[in-house]
């Protein structure tokens, strides 16, 4: 699956997000496209979950991330080599990478 959305917030501590946007901007996108928001609706109005399966699904799904942060950063910090790793200059492909070719502005073909 693939959503079109928005980032919410700024990019950092020092970025409000609301320099150049206005919060009601940031909120009627929120409002009309949050593909979270919106796939629990689908899910509940095509009745292929319930309220409450949706809840279990999203409280299972906390449960996870909540792990990973706490594993995270209880790992020992990465050697510095890998601050640069993965960082390509130039057209490579690589597998991670979304609509990526040759298509106007590498978007797709």
């Amino acid at each position: 699956l693939g959503f079109d959305t928005c980032r919410y917030h700024g990019h950092s501590m020092s970025d409000p997000g609301i320099t150049y946007r206005t919060r009601d901007e940031v909120a009627s996108v929120r409002a009309a496209r949050d593909p979270v928001a919106l796939v629990k609706s689908w899910l509940i109005d095509k009745e292929l979950a319930t309220e409450a399966e949706v809840k279990g699904i999203e409280k299972r799904v906390r449960k996870v991330v909540d792990e990973a942060v706490a594993k995270a950063k209880a790992a020992t910090p990465p050697p510095p080599g890998e601050l640069t790793r993965d960082i390509y200059v130039g057209k490579y492909e690589h597998p991670r990478m979304v609509n990526v070719g040759p298509g106007p502005q590498g978007g797709p073909a």
